[in-house]
């Protein structure tokens, strides 16, 4: 997730350099429509890549798909490095997108399998601490590094991710899905650090374990008997719902507009400060906002935190809209605001979002899924996630372009208050129940 973090961090700096003709490294000049297919082909390619690795997953293991997540990582970036034509750029961008698609399926389903109950959620929300810590590091070398050697870093990081994931064991639920009880066992002693030092703590383990074993072979059994009903009976249907909600709360909070776009957005509010310092200080704040989100997601519940975000983000969203249309559409002097507001209203949006609306629903989704069609269910989410991704990375700019950032901003306050309420009245909190919980 630093990886893909830094493919974010460099994209959102580099495409203003590359859409202008005094700042591009390259022999020619991105377009608007350049680079909206940019960003929007990312979420296209993440959209396949959900379903490849949702198929994967069960197939060849969860172990094999972390292995193969970098090899289109590091493709990407081997395209980037030789870029002659804006194909170049758009196919890596798709590549690269198969690989975060990957991810979105793989790394929760993985933690999922490995955590305990009581830290689980913790856990999970490294899975977007470590993407905007990876952000930050694009922020604070795309500036200062030369084009091709970005690419090489970014090569790098794909190969230091390859190597790191040799000193991790399979998951103990999927070799326990293979017949392989053995090595279920160690995988599980490597993941809790067992540590046999008393009575109490052999007991708990084997206890542990053998509910592990008992939750797999239903599971397994219930695997050989799976049917079109399994999907459309009252629990999936509400779980499908629940599901595709916090999918669509997710992108369309406008987080991952921002993302995509930090530096544009900075560029439209005039503000004197360099668009550069602008998109670092909101990915410190970014990265502050998530690791609060690893401390409360356990003791306050996801359901508070996913209500508080989408409140605050939707005055945020308000405020900055407004901010942008009396600058566009009106003779009212801003300039005495444009040296902070913009940054603040945008720090802001960016903390909060990322206390609540943007881990939480990825923690949420593996969990509130029946266990009989979770691996399926959770990958057809994503698909909708991706899709509805694409459309919004895609329309972003276009949109702005035409009618000023004002009208996406309201609009995404607009999703974040009737998200807010459908979150309050129909989402159960999902806080410490087991993995297999077939009454969530």
């Amino acid at each position: 997730m630093f990886a893909f973090g830094y493919c974010l961090g460099w994209f959102s700096l580099m495409l203003p350099k590359l859409q202008s003709p005094t700042e591009t490294s390259l022999t020619f000049v991105l377009t608007l429509n350049d680079g909206s297919w940019m960003a929007g082909l990312t979420a296209l390619g993440a959209g396949f890549g959900s379903i490849a690795f949702g198929v994967l997953a069960d197939r060849i293991g969860r172990k094999a798909c972390l292995y193969i997540l970098a090899i289109p990582l590091i493709a990407s970036w081997i395209m980037v490095y030789y870029t002659y034509t804006v194909n170049y750029l758009l196919g890596s961008r798709f590549v690269v997108g198969l690989s975060t698609g990957g991810a979105f399926v793989i790394i929760p389903l993985f933690i999922g399998e490995i955590s305990d109950p009581k830290i689980r959620g913790c856990l999970s929300s490294f899975f977007s601490l470590s993407f905007y810590i990876g952000a930050i590091f694009g922020y604070v070398t795309t500036p200062r590094l030369s084009y091709h050697l970005l690419a090489l870093v970014g090569v790098a990081l794909g190969v230091i991710y390859l190597i790191s994931q040799m000193i991790f064991p399979e998951t103990p639920m999927y070799l326990l899905q293979c017949g392989q009880e053995s090595r279920a066992m160690e995988s599980l002693k490597f993941y809790r650090n067992y540590q046999p030092t008393h009575g109490d703590t052999i007991k708990e383990f084997e206890h542990e374990f053998d509910s592990m074993k008992e939750a797999v072979n239903e599971q397994t059994c219930n695997k050989e008997h799976l049917t079109w009903r399994d999907f459309c009976n009252k629990r999936a249907r509400r779980a499908f719902g629940n599901g595709f909600v916090l999918m669509l709360l997710n992108v369309f909070c406008g987080a991952s507009a921002m993302l995509h776009f930090t530096a544009s957005i900075f560029d439209a509010a005039r503000t004197p400060i360099h668009r550069d310092t602008n998109s670092l200080i909101v990915g410190c704040i970014q990265v502050t906002g998530v690791y609060i989100a690893t401390i409360l997601v356990d003791t306050f519940g996801r359901k508070p935190l996913l209500i508080f975000s989408a409140g605050a983000t939707c005055i945020g969203m308000t405020m900055l809209g407004a901010y942008d249309f009396l600058l566009q559409n009106t003779y009212v002097n801003m300039s005495e605001f444009s040296a902070w507001l913009p940054l603040a209203n945008v720090c802001i949006i960016m903390f909060v979002v990322n206390v609540g609306l943007m881990p939480i629903p990825f923690v949420m989704l593996v969990e509130l899924m029946p266990p009989k069609i979770r691996a399926e269910a959770t990958s057809a989410c994503l698909v909708v996630y991706e899709i509805l991704c694409f459309i919004l990375l895609k329309m972003f700019p276009i949109i702005s372009a035409a009618f000023g950032f004002a009208v996406p901003m309201w609009f995404f306050a607009i999703i974040c208050l009737l998200g807010s309420i459908y979150v309050a009245c129909f989402i159960k909190e999902t806080k410490g129940m087991l993995i297999n919980d077939e009454n969530i």
